[in-house]
């Protein structure tokens, strides 16, 4: 590609054009231009006044301008984007309905068989008559499938016209081409589709190939009209048609074909290995001398496109002028690298295979791995030893090709620094840009425009909502900031806001109309802006729960989202309307500024102008009818869905691209990604009406597999140091082995036959050297980037956090037991409250980890449900039954309870379902029942509670003869501390009671020197107490139970020991949970392997819902199961005077 180059800058210096003149280069894709460009303006300094074009978009435009037809419009009508709008309409039309022809082609978009069969029957008035009554509505889904039929007729046209341009115009002469393999089911398909050509061609004055015909004719006249040179630079594949006329307009001017001729020996007539086999099986048996030519495998066997097309080439008077670069001999084959010798070995038609020897190196890399994510890692890898072995190597001369980028750009932007901005001393300097990627994946904006032309098919997730809104140019057309978006997403959960924008939105949703407005946009809003007007707190109005959650200024926000609601509404019941390709661009339009703010300039005018086509196409079509929502979501994701090729294509870093046709351009290092078998070479899966491939195959025909195989080929002779080639070899979930891509393997079985290379799949495991199976030459890697073995070996790993991780598990697997992190707080706390020294002691593990290491593995982020409640919650009723039980203890109105159980039912935390009232009566049954114990336990005559919460403090002198000091908040009843919870007593309720039991001993042998005078009346109060109660409901039973703590003996040493453990705990992470104390006391011998069924199963044992093990803070700690018996005095001495000292009155 180099010498094509310096010939094209050759010329170009020995024959300059006139200085006003412009240089016309066509070239295949945006890559290809750069590419040029760049090269150009380094050779002379600048790259100037030259035009670019593309081959089929230039040829048409010379055809149009040299035919010299005025009503032959810029915009062809035979274009593939306009004719499949004109395709649209006449499939929609009684012409073709009615025609008995088309009943496969309409039976395909009708589904069922058409009511012309019953028309058939009736008399010629009576039918029309009916017609006429009773016009033809077709469902939206039948009218996408006719557009996308449309399509693709329109696709198939355009290729017949290239590369069956007799067919076209035997189909004008209303004639049949008799060309197919199968005639019978073929010639049918021919005849509709013959048929609509014809109707196609009526509707314009011209037939397109009598355009080529009338240029060619019109050429000396109109000769000024062509440009002063014209080049066509690294094509390798073009219509025999494009041919006859670039051979045509070449008598007038100078044409330059830049073609790159992967040999400079003839081999138009070598046979791949498939195909020669195929041929010596047909001839005649005893015929052992006949050889078949197949010269170099690899080209043989890839080569066929360009071999074909050289072939075409040869066909047309021209003047060739060969120029190769050959390995000097001088230098000697130890200096040349097995990929420069496979490459000497294509371009002079050498077979190595022949004279085989061994040579290894490393300019070829074959790489397995289990995942896309660790092929990129992989290659990351290996790209910064290549750099730090060849210092003149920079990123620019990098380019990673795949089959599909949009499947690897996510784990790309994950390894790779996305710019040079990104980049950071901890991160290794490997810029990257992606290429070739879709709009609709590469742009939010553009993603979140496709996702809203689905409103009318969406139920209004709350999600989905909020995830639109989190998008900056929504968030500034509106003026929302991010904390005002997660003030809204809070809202929102508190509203109990799940889906719906209305009562009449679910019924369209559920097709039903026993529905309400429950879980609803409208009801959520409504409760929002009534508690704002109504109270500061929650209040019970109108069978409605108005919630107090905005204030002040937050209404301003409320009113935003209320805006944004209103208008998702109506364009979503907009959307919903068939408008003409006019209203279309103008309603889209409206909606995008409606929405968003212009902040990417490139995404919005991607936007803009698929909008634009869509009316630019119609209205070159001529079309009429109304359009569907979903015929103009078809057409705009299929436009969002095209890559860009030009975008982000050699812009200085290293280059991911896909893998595209006739992108042979130069690079020092070239990887290809994802060569994996089934996925490369692609396939492209014929229509059943593509007569194309009814029949034969004829020269210059292209197929997606013969471009892919070429592609590789390019690939080879294009890399100029070295080549790095990854599949995916093995299963990730079973590590069988998997096969690489055909032509990767015929790479493989090449280099071992010639070359002495052991390419068998190499094994999972690496070996001490972390190189693989050292018999094989594929660098398997690990499954996991973590692995030992990925820091071993010639092409180790660099990323040092993978490597911490891997120092962190040798240290914990270092002993049996892992051991847990010891951390010397320096904020030791002094004053601590009661109830945080319960919080403690539930985990302990958990508190040290949050308050130390400040590791929080909850979330505390609003999390939106888009799933309205089905199922009772257990949390959102104890909640209930707290508050119910609350509201009976204080003597409160059956009104009041009525209320609060009313509010319950509308709030949304529970089902919208019938059994839900029955739930509200039975807690509201169990509340009242248990308060009756409660009072009767207390012997109360009176109808209220009364408690009084006295607040005090305590000090404790510990063992070491320090001090810390306790605070408590008492609940005081009579002469007893009272506790209830409408739950089941659980470990850490009784631990609470015990601990205020003792604490509250503490503090009264503290006090009981002084004299009663010296009390306040509070703390006379607390004198007089003698007993901590704690009331619970047994939900499992339905009976209420209560527990009592009385005299405590040695209470203070009691207390010192459970204030030493907790600072203890403040040091290291401590596994003595209160949810153990049932499990290990009721047990008879609780032994290792009773605490290793805690850890690890959830079966009958266990009251917890999740085992042990599975606990984030338990296993950060301890991955594997501990030994208990590290814990078990401490657990002993801590608990079982507790355990010891319980009543338990049912």
């Amino acid at each position: 590609m180099e010498n094509l180059l310096a010939l094209l800058d050759k010329i170009q210096q020995v024959s300059p054009l006139p200085i006003f003149s412009q240089e016309m280069i066509v070239v295949q894709n945006a890559g290809m231009q750069h590419w040029l460009n760049m090269s150009l303006a380094q050779q002379r300094g600048i790259s100037m006044n030259i035009s670019y074009a593309l081959p089929s978009q230039f040829l048409w435009k010379l055809v149009r301008s040299m035919a010299s037809d005025e009503d032959v419009p810029d915009q062809s009508p035979f274009s593939r984007e306009v004719l499949s709008w004109r395709i649209d309409q006449l499939l929609a039309s009684a012409v073709v309905i009615q025609d008995p022809d088309f009943s496969s082609a309409s039976q395909y978009w009708l589904g069922a068989a058409t009511d012309e069969d019953d028309l058939a029957n009736r008399s010629v008035g009576e039918s029309e008559k009916i017609k006429q009554d009773n016009p033809r509505v077709f469902t939206e889904q039948q009218t996408l499938k006719r557009y996308q039929l449309a399509c693709q007729l329109a696709d198939l046209y355009e290729q017949y016209l290239i590369f069956r341009p007799q067919w076209i115009n035997d189909w004008h002469q209303g004639k049949s081409s008799q060309s197919f393999v199968n005639k019978e089911q073929a010639l049918a398909v021919e005849k509709w589709q013959a048929k609509l050509w014809q109707l196609l061609t009526q509707e314009q004055s011209y037939n397109p190939l009598e355009l080529v015909n009338k240029a060619i004719e019109n050429i000396v006249s109109k000769k000024h009209l062509l440009p002063p040179r014209l080049s066509f630079f690294g094509i390798n594949a073009m219509a025999p048609m494009w041919l006859s006329f670039i051979e045509a307009i070449s008598e007038h001017l100078d044409v330059h074909f830049f073609h790159l001729n992967p040999c400079f020996d003839y081999w138009g007539d070598i046979q791949s290995e498939k195909q020669a086999i195929n041929l010596l099986s047909k001839w005649v048996v005893g015929h052992d001398d006949i050889t078949v030519n197949v010269g170099n495998p690899l080209l043989a066997n890839l080569g066929q496109q360009g071999r074909e097309f050289m072939a075409l080439l040869n066909d047309y008077s021209t003047v060739n002028i060969e120029v190769f670069d050959a390995v000097e001999q001088s230098d000697g084959a130890e200096n040349i690298s097995v990929l420069q010798q496979v490459q000497q070995d294509i371009l002079t038609l050498t077979d190595q295979r022949s004279t085989a020897k061994n040579q290894q190196d490393n300019s070829i890399v074959f790489s397995s791995a289990h995942s896309a994510l660790r092929e990129v890692q992989g290659l990351h890898d290996w790209l910064l030893h290549q750099f730090n072995d060849d210092k003149t190597l920079t990123p620019k001369d990098v380019l990673v090709m795949c089959p599909q980028v949009e499947q690897y750009a996510p784990y790309v932007s994950a390894v790779f620094a996305r710019g040079w901005q990104d980049l950071a001393d901890k991160i290794p300097p490997l810029p990257c840009s992606i290429a070739d990627r879709v709009s609709k994946d590469a742009e939010p904006v553009v993603a979140a425009f496709t996702q809203l032309l689905s409103l009318p098919d969406s139920r209004f997730q709350v999600s989905q909502i909020i995830g639109m809104l989190r998008l900056p140019a929504m968030q500034n057309k509106f003026s929302i900031s991010l904390e005002e978006l997660d003030k809204m997403s809070a809202w929102l959960e508190q509203a109990c806001v799940h889906w719906g924008v209305d009562q009449q939105h679910k019924q369209q949703v559920l097709h039903s109309l026993e529905v309400n407005n429950a879980f609803t946009w409208q009801q959520g809003l409504s409760r929002l802006m009534r508690g704002f007007a109504f109270s500061d707190r929650s209040i019970y109005v109108d069978e409605q729960l108005y919630l107090p959650n905005v204030e002040g200024n937050d209404a301003i926000l409320l009113g935003k989202l209320m805006l944004i609601i209103e208008q998702l509404q109506h364009f979503s019941q907009q959307l919903g309307q068939d408008k003409s390709a006019n209203q279309w661009q103008q309603f889209l339009l409206t909606m995008l500024n409606s929405l968003f703010e212009v902040t990417d300039e490139m995404a919005f005018n991607v936007i803009d102008q698929a909008i634009g086509s869509l009316a630019e196409y119609c209205q070159h079509a001529n079309y009429q009818p109304n359009i569907s929502l979903s015929v103009v979501r078809d057409f705009l994701t299929n436009h969002f869905s095209q890559p860009d090729p030009g975008r982000q294509f050699m812009v200085g870093q290293i280059t991911f691209c896909s893998m595209l046709p006739m992108r042979s351009i130069p690079f020092k290092v070239i990887a290809i990604l994802g060569l994996n078998d089934g996925e490369f070479p692609r396939q492209r899966q014929p229509l059943g009406f593509d007569l194309m491939a009814s029949s034969k195959s004829e020269l210059g025909d292209r197929s997606r597999r013969g471009d892919d195989r070429y592609l590789f080929l390019e690939a080879i002779i294009s890399a100029r140091q070295s080549l790095y080639l990854s599949y995916q070899g093995r299963n990730i979930r079973n590590n069988n082995e998997k096969q690489p891509s055909v032509v990767l393997k015929e790479l493989m079985e090449y280099l071992e036959a010639g070359y002495g290379w052991q390419l068998h799949n190499a094994e999972a495991v690496n070996d001490e050297n972390g190189n693989g199976d050292r018999s094989s030459d594929i660098k398997q890697l690990p499954m996991q980037a973590f692995s030992e073995h990925n820091y071993l070996g010639k092409f180790k790993s660099f990323d040092p956090n993978w490597l911490k991780l891997k120092s962190a598990k040798k240290i914990q697997q270092s002993d049996a037991l892992l051991l847990p992190l010891s951390i010397i707080a320096d904020d030791d706390p002094k004053v601590v409250d009661i109830n945080e020294l319960i919080r403690f002691f539930q985990h302990p593990a958990k508190a040290f980890a949050q308050r130390h290491l400040q590791l929080f593995f909850e979330s505390h982020e609003t999390q939106l449900d888009d799933t309205e409640p089905f199922s009772e919650n257990f949390l959102q009723s104890y909640l209930l039954r707290q508050q119910l039980l609350a509201l009976y203890l204080v003597g409160s109105s059956e009104d009041e309870i009525s209320s609060a159980v009313s509010a319950a039912g509308v709030s949304g935390v529970f089902p919208d379902l019938p059994s839900t009232h029955d739930s509200l009566e039975r807690w509201r049954d169990d509340s009242e029942t248990f308060s009756e114990f409660i009072q009767s336990q207390s012997q109360l005559t009176n109808d209220s509670l009364p408690i009084t919460f006295i607040n005090t403090e305590l000090d404790v002198v510990l063992t070491d003869n320090s001090h810390f000091t306790l605070s408590a908040n008492f609940p005081v009843q009579a002469d007893s501390l009272m506790f209830y919870r409408s739950s089941s007593a659980k470990g850490k309720d009784l631990f609470g009671l015990y601990l205020h039991q003792i604490i509250m001993q503490c503090w009264q042998a503290n006090t009981s020197n002084l004299n009663a005078a010296h009390l306040t009346e509070e703390q006379n109060m607390l004198a007089q107490v003698n007993v901590t109660k704690g009331f619970y409901f047994d939900t499992k039973n339905q009976k209420p139970t209560q527990y009592r703590f009385s005299k405590i003996d040695n209470a203070q040493a009691q207390l010192a020991f459970i204030v030493d453990t907790y600072l203890k705990g403040q040091q290291q992470a401590l596994l003595l949970n209160t949810e153990l104390i049932e499990k290990f006391f009721k047990a008879k011998a609780f032994a290792q392997s009773s605490f290793e069924k805690l850890w690890s199963d959830s079966g009958s044992m266990l009251s917890v819902v999740k085992p042990l093990g599975q606990d984030p803070y338990m296993h950060y700690f301890w991955q594997q199961c501990p030994e208990f018996s590290e814990y078990q005095s401490t657990f002993t001495a801590l608990y079982q005077p507790m355990w010891q000292a319980q009543e338990q009155i049912k």
